[in-house]
């Protein structure tokens, strides 16, 4: 028996011998390669890829909004000097790294000597349109119930300061496709209309940015009440209005104090952001203001969303003991911090502010909402005071003010 197996060793070895030749030999005179001993069968697993399968990237995007910018008064020229940088200085880091920064522009560029028929009239040199571009502001809506103190020389000269400086703006009743350096294209409506906006303005401007290729559609809407906290029924319905036709945001000023924020059918509305670099009032009555940031995400499909939308308390000035209109965040979970996150949410507790211009009026108006004729440019012009009778300190936290 064990003859017989030693036997069959010595011929299976032996054969094992003549195929390890024979391939030998096939090798040689190239009629296999080396690889074929070395592939695997049909039926192995094959050896995992060293290549990641990864998802295509997402593309986001940073946007910030602030509230009103009045870029003059006697006293804001005093202060800023030749400085350009001077008003948002303290917030510019927020501003230089993001894709777009929006305001709304309270006030007229002009060096021509201009005339105003309204209570408060805002004229800046045009020189100051320079603080926007060192405040990394990139787009400015002039919708509102300031932009016509001057009349329409007032608003020419404005329009011209802007574009020479690469500003880009809105017009009351326009609808504008900014696209970013980034190549975000942002649909804007700029809408004011003497406070008569209405609904179906609002669907056809934004039926217009979709047809004009717009990814993300705001709409800028100066609205409200003076003073109130809380947004009005017509503000609301208006909001919800722009909303169902395919608004993504709802930006909103006049009210010249904060009002809460609302998440409503997908878009978000900020119905009030306040003063922002306000240089119509030295001494306001409510110093709370904001900067929002959103953080846009375009998808593999091209679609854009909101991903995200952070708050950055803030007060209007720098300053403890006036408005040095130099807008300086609040330090986190200081009272005035959340007594400014309390505006915003909704649970603010403060009465309405008083709003009454009437004792500064020597003729008051019987039709307050209708703008009086402006005189000619060729008149000497009128002296622009800052709306501040006396100065008022600054409030607790529990009942903040506003300005003009």
């Amino acid at each position: 028996m064990g003859r017989k197996l030693k036997l069959v060793i010595g011929i299976a070895a032996s054969v094992g011998l003549l195929v390890l030749a024979a391939l030998m030999l096939l090798i040689r005179f190239g009629i296999i390669d080396e690889e074929f001993l070395s592939s695997p069968s049909p039926n192995a697993t094959p050896a995992p890829s060293d290549a990641v399968q990864t998802e295509p990237e997402h593309e986001r995007f940073t946007i910030s909004l602030v509230g009103d910018c009045t870029l003059e008064g006697n006293r804001f020229q005093s202060l800023c000097g030749d400085d350009m940088g001077y008003p948002f200085e303290n917030v510019r880091e927020y501003f230089e790294n993001d894709d777009a920064t929006i305001a709304n522009l309270e006030c007229n560029f002009s060096d021509a000597l201009l005339s105003s028929g309204s209570l408060f009239h805002f004229k800046a040199p045009t020189e100051n349109a320079d603080m926007l571009v060192s405040g990394g502001i990139d787009f400015v809506t002039t919708a509102n119930n300031h932009i016509m103190d001057y009349g329409q020389r007032g608003l020419d000269d404005t329009l011209s300061a802007l574009d020479e400086r690469g500003i880009a703006y809105g017009i009351d009743g326009q609808s504008v496709v900014f696209t970013t350096e980034s190549g975000l294209k942002l649909g804007i409506y700029c809408g004011y209309g003497g406070f008569m906006i209405s609904e179906t303005q609002i669907k056809e401007a934004i039926d217009k940015l979709k047809a004009d290729g717009a990814e993300y559609i705001i709409c800028a809407l100066h609205w409200g009440v003076e003073g109130a906290y809380r947004p009005n029924a017509y503000q609301k319905n208006l909001a919800h209005a722009a909303i169902d036709a395919g608004a993504d945001l709802v930006y909103g000023s006049h009210p010249h104090v904060l009002q809460p924020t609302e998440e409503y059918g997908g878009g978000l509305i900020l119905y009030s952001l306040g003063n922002f670099s306000f240089g119509g009032n030295s001494f306001p009555r409510d110093y709370d203001s904001v900067i929002v940031q959103l953080t846009l995400c375009r998808n593999a499909d091209g679609d854009v969303s909101l991903e995200a939308c952070d708050y950055i308390p803030c007060s209007i000035s720098g300053s403890d003991e006036n408005n040095d209109f130099r807008p300086t965040p609040y330090k986190k979970g200081s009272k005035e911090f959340e007594r400014t996150m309390s505006k915003l949410d909704g649970s603010f507790t403060g009465a309405d502010l008083e709003v009454d211009y009437s004792f500064l009026d020597p003729d008051p108006s019987p039709e307050p909402s209708k703008r009086p004729e402006l005189p000619g440019s060729e008149e000497l012009p009128i002296p622009s005071p800052d709306p501040e009778p006396s100065p008022i300190p600054v409030p607790e936290p529990v009942d903040p003010p506003v300005e003009e």
